[in-house]
């Protein structure tokens, strides 16, 4: 797991919430009540049209009459997350319906040590019902161990595929069988700007990645800098400039290869990897391109790096982090002018087309469900979080980021939530897990050490293959 991630859950407190993590990102929320009625519930989903999920409570009987669910009164889904603080009180409002409906109850632990807790469970022989994990590498080693529930065994997931893009649906699929579903997402195909100093300036959105260096030239000859970039993050400093890289990555070769650059079979030393390295080279550490310079990138919090953006005269026109960059944007503590109103004041342009087949390209965090039985009340309370009404609670409160194509755009708080929510949940999208997390243990600290030497005048012909050597041997 990220170290940045758990920075960003202290950071970005009671600020606007559209992500992940790094994280490992995870952003706190707005405060509604936490309890609605059965008949609150039924009312709701029949003003926000949420089709083809159905109201948690009530089934279609072959007459079209409701008939009430399954009683599951005593029975309890033993639950393990590492959300904390108002997130609790979200996801509590998130499941409390089900609570009523069924009569069963959740006892949920969260915990920002959530890998070692599951992973000292299953090896101890007390695995929970259920877990909510921000990592992709366990959920994969649990499914191969054969440890998880496959989803099939509870409900009927053919459904999953028409409210589900199919790059999140494979991400929850092992060998043949789905295991795992998606959820609260973060988006880092995200280049975060100033309208008022584009406007102003003349300057356009760019389209593709050769656009972007063409406006950083622009700019340049301007007489201004084009980029802004901060990456220090105590042991995960370097995280940034690697999401950079993926994204690149992602952008360039597709995800077939993002695939085996992942699990080691495409080695880290391979002539597509340096290409990537290289083109986020070109892109940060041109001459006159990055304010400040990498030695002050690289000492400069990355929560801070958009700060200059918004002087005036702007020091900088253009930085890149996930959507969680919104909340540090609005925290006026680390130096951002006061009253930043989103997708006015500030906002982003999703990451410049490189191949124009993987435009859709899109890296970032989420966290899985996944199940350890198929006991009836843990089958129902996992059908239930996949569908959209239960997920449609948490996305109205702010701080959750849906692939459920069926939660309604318009429930989410601001234009720049709906604006993520769409790039994640588009027909084109490839949706990619962050590499660095996705990687074996030990890789993703490797990976931050050579960003750090590179941006320091490191030569690849010897980052790249140290890189490797962080591999478990195939």
């Amino acid at each position: 797991m990220k170290f940045w991630r758990w920075l960003v859950f202290g950071l970005v407190a009671a600020s606007l919430t559209l992500a992940a993590s790094c994280g490992d990102d995870d952003d706190d929320d707005d405060d509604d009540d936490d309890d609605a009625t059965v008949e609150e519930t039924e009312t709701e989903a029949e003003e926000t049209e949420v089709a083809g999920t159905p109201t948690p409570g009530v089934e279609d009987d072959d007459n079209g009459e409701e008939e009430p669910t399954e009683d599951l009164s005593g029975e309890s889904v033993d639950a393990l997350g590492l959300w904390g603080a108002e997130e609790i009180d979200d996801f509590e409002a998130m499941y409390s319906p089900w609570q009523e409906d069924t009569g069963a109850s959740v006892q949920f632990t969260g915990d920002r040590d959530i890998n070692t807790i599951l992973t000292t469970r299953v090896e101890g022989g007390d695995p929970p019902d259920m877990a909510l994990p921000a990592s992709v590498g366990i959920f994969r080693d649990l499914a191969q161990a054969g440890e998880l529930t496959p989803l099939d065994d509870c409900f009927d997931t053919s459904v999953l595929a028409d409210i589900y893009p199919q790059s999140v649906i494979d991400l929850g699929t092992v060998d043949g069988q789905l295991y795992g579903i998606f959820m609260k997402a973060g988006n880092k195909a995200t280049v975060w700007y100033n309208p008022t100093a584009f406007d102003a300036a003349g300057y356009e959105i760019p389209a593709t990645f050769d656009d972007m260096l063409a406006l950083a030239d622009q700019i340049v000859a301007d007489g201004g800098t084009p980029f802004s970039d901060a990456e220090e993050a105590g042991a995960g400093t370097g995280f940034p400039a690697s999401d950079w890289i993926q994204q690149i990555f992602l952008h360039m070769h597709g995800p077939d290869l993002y695939d085996q650059w992942v699990d080691g079979s495409l080695p880290y030393s391979a002539p597509e990897v340096r290409e990537a390295w290289e083109l986020f080279g070109r892109t940060l550490l041109t001459e006159g391109y990055l304010l400040g310079g990498a030695e002050t990138a690289l000492a400069t919090a990355f929560s801070e790096g958009s700060v200059p953006l918004f002087s005036d005269p702007p020091e900088a026109y253009m930085r890149y982090l996930g959507s969680f960059n919104a909340g540090f944007i609005t925290d006026t503590s680390l130096g951002f002018p006061e009253g930043l109103e989103p997708g006015t004041d500030f906002n982003y342009f999703p990451f410049p087309s490189i191949n124009e087949e993987f435009s859709g390209g899109v890296t970032g965090d989420a966290n899985v469900m996944m199940i350890f039985n198929s006991d009836p009340a843990t089958c129902s309370f996992a059908e239930y979080l996949a569908g959209a009404e239960a997920q449609q609670v948490w996305v109205e409160r702010g701080g959750f980021t849906s692939f459920n194509t069926e939660v309604d755009l318009e429930a989410y708080p601001t234009d720049l939530d709906r604006q993520v929510a769409e790039q994640l949940t588009a027909e084109d999208t490839i949706f990619r897990f962050d590499a660095d997390d996705a990687m074996p243990p030990g890789v993703g600290a490797a990976v931050f050490q050579g960003v750090i030497a590179y941006m320091q005048g490191g030569n690849l012909d010897d980052i790249l293959p140290d890189i490797e050597a962080a591999f478990p041997a195939q």
